[in-house]
């Protein structure tokens, strides 16, 4: 057990991630907060309005685990909360709607 310097809570040494002083729940409130711009308050206002679901599958994540804060690359604006495989989809074409239509046609063909 180990005492988090930020939050001040007592947690196990599984709740903090290698190399760090301060738990994975702090960490994770942070990078929100400086990558996205979102506090966790907010988060949870936009997992609630979402149901908990990701707004593109519309997978439901086991209980303890997140959805990814999907935002636009050029603009940092945030788009909505992306289960891992959704997020990473459209990572991987580049948020490129064009690549995605393509990908789409690909599909359906016979």
């Amino acid at each position: 057990m180990r005492k988090c310097p930020r939050c001040q809570r007592v947690l196990p040494e599984t709740a903090f991630a290698p190399n760090t002083r301060h738990c994975k729940l702090c960490r994770r409130d942070y990078d929100w907060q400086y990558k996205y711009g979102i506090s966790p308050e907010q988060y949870l206002e936009m997992w609630e309005a979402q149901e908990g679901k990701c707004k593109i599958c519309g997978k439901k994540l086991p209980e303890g685990e997140y959805l990814c804060i999907d935002h636009d690359k050029r603009t940092g604006e945030v788009r909505g909360l992306l289960c891992k495989s959704c997020n990473w989809g459209l990572g991987n074409f580049k948020d490129n709607p064009k690549s995605l239509e393509k990908a789409i046609e690909y599909l359906g063909e016979k």
